[in-house]
């Protein structure tokens, strides 16, 4: 029997060896072959492993999401939650400048997912989205309590407006063919979140 720790080896290599292929041919061109010989294992191999390329796709996405996910909580520690603010949205755009071609990549391929498939994705991405509201949630909420920013409206709007911003910003950099310089949009988008166009 191949010990566990074994198995969980082999499949963070194929997960590695796929996300350079995609990377490389797209994910329409990929094929099952070309990921286990960029892993250098047999084909048979990656079929242990997972069923076919979208569920490889998605394994990529779920450890990406976990991965900028956990470089997030570490800002949590921050006293100040403004800072704890910055800091996230920092991380997080060094994180999509780093992996920016899976993320192109992610965005391009669009509807290739049959229906079923979309909404494991969508559940997927919804749980995902689920845990990065909660630390804004609370981080807004704090904020709030302190006085640093206004109380007027829920917490709830507040993140909407927020993530909209961040959205917003993240899209143009993708339509831009993802360039360098998505960190230093980081502080000006908290800059904007906090006082808004008027000028100072």
């Amino acid at each position: 029997m191949v010990r566990t720790e074994t198995r969980a080896a082999y499949r963070e290599a194929i997960l590695d060896a796929a996300t350079r292929v995609f990377g490389r041919l797209g994910f329409q061109d990929a094929k099952m072959a070309d990921i286990a010989a960029e892993a250098g294992v047999a084909a048979g191999t990656v079929y242990n492993y997972f069923k076919n390329k979208e569920e490889v796709f998605r394994s990529i996405l779920q450890r990406t999401h976990e991965l900028v996910y956990q470089r997030i909580l570490v800002h949590q520690q921050l006293e100040d939650p403004i800072e704890r603010m910055r800091a996230s949205t920092r991380e997080a755009f060094d994180f999509l400048e780093e992996h920016g071609a899976l993320f192109l990549l992610y965005v391009s391929i669009g509807g290739g997912f049959d229906w079923a498939q979309k909404r494991v994705e969508q559940a997927l991405m919804n749980e995902n989205h689920a845990r990065y509201l909660a630390l804004s949630h609370a981080t807004l909420r704090e904020a709030a309590a302190r006085g640093q920013i206004r109380s007027d409206l829920s917490v709830e709007q507040l993140a909407v407006f927020l993530s909209g911003l961040t959205d917003a910003t993240i899209f143009t950099w993708v339509r831009t063919g993802c360039q360098p310089g998505l960190r230093n949009q980081a502080d000006p988008l908290i800059d904007f979140f906090l006082h808004g166009a008027k000028a100072p």
